[in-house]
């Protein structure tokens, strides 16, 4: 068989063909060759009327028991068809089949006599079962079996298989012959194309002379090549296109990358003049708010008149205010560049509101507006977060509700900051803080723009109210920034409140309010103003005290009158609210003058600042501008006598006298101002020397060096902006002379002071060397903590009267600091130290086991667990000692160690004396 690429498929269908012939052909006579089931039913009849025949002529011989008789009448009846047999059987005893007569069996078939006459196909065998009746009460049984006659198969089988071998050479044959044709006739249209593609070039012609289908098949190819050439060339000429397109498309990406890059830098000096520009606004304005802040701090400490000190608050709250605008100016700059970054520390959400509070309350009392706090008892002290931007957040939202809300013949205007704690989980604390009024509200087209920059509610609000239109976005991306969100309700006339949802994670300093600090004081709260109400029984149900309100002044006195003597340690105190006239002065004194109220402490709420310097043993008088948490109990506790009243120095406490230059310079507590600005320099020096501080001037940084390296002062207060020499090149300057100096000589503090508030600026002087940074202008009070801190003067140094007091005593105990642990009850204070006393002992047998054992690391932990006890006891020189201990565990300095165990067992000593003789 001729071998060509047709030959093999032709080959395969061919035979295909002839095997699937054969096989119709092999059914077709395998179905003719069926038995004809009519047929088998016939010869079934046949053989039932045979067996009654028989079953007849049989029956007198089987009842005469002639059963030989009876097997040879069979046999004829049988004739030799060896497919047939016959089997009698009879009737036994007991109903079973007794076999008596047979003739020889059909192979591959058992009888199964069965009593009952029946016939039947039962496979290849044709069965019929009769039964003879004898008599009455015997039977015989006949089976008669016909086996159906089976053709053989293998003359067949051969004769398929021989005439499958035939198809297959026939096919065979046939599949050369056809692919030889078809080979001869494809040849050259297959050489054409295969030429043409192996060089790539359809230029050429196949020949197409034949009308049959080969013919048009060579003409298709040949238009198929026609039409690959035209492609080919215009390929060619898009590929030419695209290159004249790339090239141009190149030329205007540089172009255009250029423009870009000239914008950029357009951009870049643009906002580089922006920044330029608000760091000279920031410096040129602070500093002339420097000279005005600054001498109006030291006109407040002379003696003035109430008029002349109400002014002095005027021109002083005006100056913040208008450093408020340029901080939101600055910081809306800041935050829109995204320059600006949050602090993560610590902080009391109690001191931050009460703060705003505070800052608010001349505002609020200028607008006859009654301004209150609430804070969620629930919350605790030591949440993280950025306190100076939650003040920021705080006073911008409260500072407009008490803009924006009025006092009138008909309702009294309320301003209401709230904090609440929304939920807690492992690590956060969800806090909410809510700025709630009942001014004139907003409609809600106001509200969808009132966080919009340079946006108000109405045109006619900065004439009337002033303000940049920052202040609220700046509060929602502070927000934002917070991971937090804010949200407004409005009713117009009815009044507004802003919410701020912030989670707070909490720190390792957490401290939560003591749930039993009003524990044993019985209070009996007086009021009629449904928010101090709700506030302040919050409050005081919080902390654990059995509090009882009255509404109304009958009902206070009704239970003056039934007043009952308290049991031992209890106390009670009375809270009157005596804001908006509540309560007046006669009816407080007329309470005081029942006999039943001798036990009684009494805490007067009031909105009169004289009177809160006429409290007396029985009554303390707590001002409500506004009701802070933390003073409402300091109050209650001082009035229980479970904490000692402050006493406060005088308002208008005289300036101190500074040294002589000389003097000072002799005492090393000279300072260096460094300063080009005359009017900063005046308001500086005044401020320094009502500090009680000597203080030179130097004119610019390169006369500030000279006389540094003249005089070495302990302390540079230095502009950063100065005509020939900066404040940084300064700083720069005196650091690297002190390194490589051999003299010896101390050290300078040097501080920044600068009117540039820009973000950065702190970080920027901390990284040149200087030690600190304060922002014009200058509150005394900022001043005076900077210079106690690097350069504390001699009688600063000194401690308070009763810590004098009780070193010498020779007290080992600090029951101040036991009281800011567990509050101000005794019998705390003592369970805590007998605790304290059994506890140390064993951590002290536990120091020397580790000692004995040289296990440093051991050591140091319980040194470090025994810093907390005892500092918690209060026992602090116990506590110093355990620090040192833990140090020298740390740097494994086994003399040191055992030296400061050997002191802390003499300390422990002295505080189990103490207790057993105090207790």
């Amino acid at each position: 068989m001729e071998n060509t690429s047709f030959s093999k498929p032709i080959f395969k269908r061919l035979a295909l063909l002839s095997i699937l012939t054969l096989l119709v052909q092999a059914a077709l006579f395998m179905l003719l060759q069926q038995s004809d089931p009519a047929f088998a039913e016939k010869k079934l009849d046949r053989l039932v009327a045979d067996s009654k025949l028989l079953g007849r002529v049989v029956q007198p011989l089987i009842a005469q028991s002639n059963f030989s008789a009876v097997e040879q009448m069979l046999a004829q009846a049988r004739n030799g068809d060896v497919s047939r047999a016959m089997y009698l059987y009879r009737q036994a005893d007991r109903q079973d089949a007794e076999l008596v007569a047979n003739t020889q069996s059909v192979q591959g078939y058992v009888p199964q006599p069965l009593w009952q006459e029946q016939s039947k196909l039962d496979g290849e065998f044709l069965v019929v079962h009769h039964i003879i009746s004898l008599n009455a009460e015997r039977k015989a049984l006949l089976i008669q079996v016909q086996q159906l006659e089976i053709k053989a198969m293998w003359p067949y089988g051969a004769a398929f298989g021989v005439s499958l071998l035939l198809g297959l050479l026939l096919s065979g044959f046939f599949a050369s012959a056809i692919s030889g044709f078809f080979s001869r006739r494809l040849k050259p249209l297959l050489d054409g194309t295969g030429h043409a593609l192996g060089k790539q070039q359809f230029n050429t012609s196949l020949e197409s002379h034949n009308s049959d289908s080969y013919g048009v098949l060579g003409s298709h190819i040949n238009q198929l090549f026609r039409k690959i050439e035209q492609s080919q060339q215009a390929l060619l000429d898009s590929e030419q296109n695209i290159k004249t397109l790339k090239l141009e498309v190149d030329t205007r990406i540089k172009e255009r990358t250029d423009a870009l890059e000239t914008a950029k830098l357009t951009a870049e000096k643009a906002n580089e003049a922006k920044s330029t520009f608000l760091a000279t606004m920031s410096h040129e304005i602070r500093t002339p708010m420097n000279g005005i802040i600054g001498t109006i701090d030291l006109l407040r400490k002379t003696q003035l008149s109430t008029s002349q000190f109400r002014m002095t608050d005027t021109i002083r709250e005006s100056s913040f205010s208008l450093l408020r605008i340029l901080d939101d100016i600055l910081d809306f700059s800041k935050i829109e560049a995204g320059k600006l970054e949050l602090e993560t520390i610590p902080l009391s959400l109690v001191d931050i509101i009460e703060a705003v509070g505070r800052i608010l309350v001349s505002v609020a009392y200028q607008r006859q507006i009654d301004l209150k706090l609430f804070i969620d008892p629930r919350i605790p002290d030591g949440l993280i977060g950025d306190p100076v931007r939650l003040r920021q957040i705080l006073y911008n939202l409260a500072g407009n509700a008490i803009k924006f809300t009025q006092t009138t013949p008909e309702k009294t205007g309320l301003v209401l900051i709230k904090a609440e704690q929304l939920e807690e989980n492992m690590d956060f604390s969800q806090i909410q803080f809510s700025i709630t009024d009942n001014g004139k509200g907003m409609t809600q087209r106001q509200i969808s723009y009132v966080f919009q920059p340079f946006n108000q509610a109405e045109g006619s609000i900065t004439r009337k109210f002033g303000g940049t239109g920052l202040g609220l976005s700046i509060c929602q991306r502070l927000t934002t920034l917070m991971y937090g969100d804010i949200n407004v309700n409005s009713q117009v006339d009815k009044g507004t409140e802003f919410s701020v949802r912030i989670p707070m994670r909490r720190s390792d300093e957490i401290a939560y309010l003591d749930k039993e600090l009003l524990r044993d004081i019985h209070l009996c709260l007086f009021t009629t103003d449904v928010h101090n109400q709700t506030h302040l029984q919050a409050y005081f149900s919080f902390a654990g005290a059995d509090l009882e309100i009255a509404n109304s002044f009958d009902a206070l006195h009704k239970r003056a009158q039934a007043m009952q003597p308290l049991p031992p340690k209890q106390a009670a105190v009375w809270v009157l609210d005596a804001t908006y006239e509540q309560i007046s002065a006669a009816e407080i004194e007329q309470l005081l003058q029942l006999p039943t109220m001798n036990q009684v402490q009494f805490v007067v709420i009031t909105n009169q600042v004289e009177l809160t310097e006429q409290s007396s043993e029985k009554v303390y008088y707590l001002h409500s501008s506004p009701i802070c948490r933390s003073h409402l109990y300091d109050a209650v506790l001082i009035a229980a006598k479970r904490k000692a009243k402050p006493v406060y120095a005088g308002e208008k406490s005289p300036m101190a006298a500074a040294p002589s230059i000389q003097q000072a310079r002799k005492e090393g507590r000279l300072v260096l101002l460094a300063e080009d600005n005359l009017m900063n320099q005046r308001v500086i020096v005044d401020q320094l020397n009502a500090l009680g501080y000597a203080v030179e001037v130097a004119d610019d940084g390169a006369i500030a060096l000279e006389k540094w390296r003249r005089f070495h002062y302990p302390l540079i207060l230095t502009d950063l902006h100065m005509p020939n020499m900066s404040g940084y090149d300064l700083a720069q300057a005196i650091r690297k002379e002190s390194l490589h100096s051999s003299e010896g000589i101390a050290f300078t503090r040097i501080v920044a002071v600068t009117a540039n508030a820009l973000k950065g600026e702190e970080q920027k002087c901390l990284s040149i060397g200087m030690d600190g940074y304060i922002t014009k202008p200058i509150e005394l009070a900022t001043l005076e903590s900077i210079l106690s801190r690097w350069l504390p003067l001699a009688d600063l140094k000194k401690q308070p009267v009763a810590l004098q007091d009780h070193h010498q005593q020779g007290s080992p105990i600090c029951f101040t600091t036991i009281a800011n642990y567990l509050g101000n009850d005794p019998a705390k204070h003592e369970e805590h130290l007998n605790f304290f006393v059994s506890h140390a002992a064993g951590l002290l047998q536990q120091l020397n086991s580790h000692l004995h054992n040289q296990e440093r690391s051991a050591v140091r932990a319980v040194a470090h667990q025994f810093k907390s006890v005892a500092k918690s006891a209060g026992a602090l020189a116990l506590a110093e000692q355990a620090v040192k201990l833990e140090k020298a565990a740390e740097e494994s300095d086994w003399s040191a160690i055992h030296e400061h165990i050997r002191l802390m067992q003499d300390k422990y000593q002295d505080v189990v004396n103490y207790v057993q003789q105090r207790y």
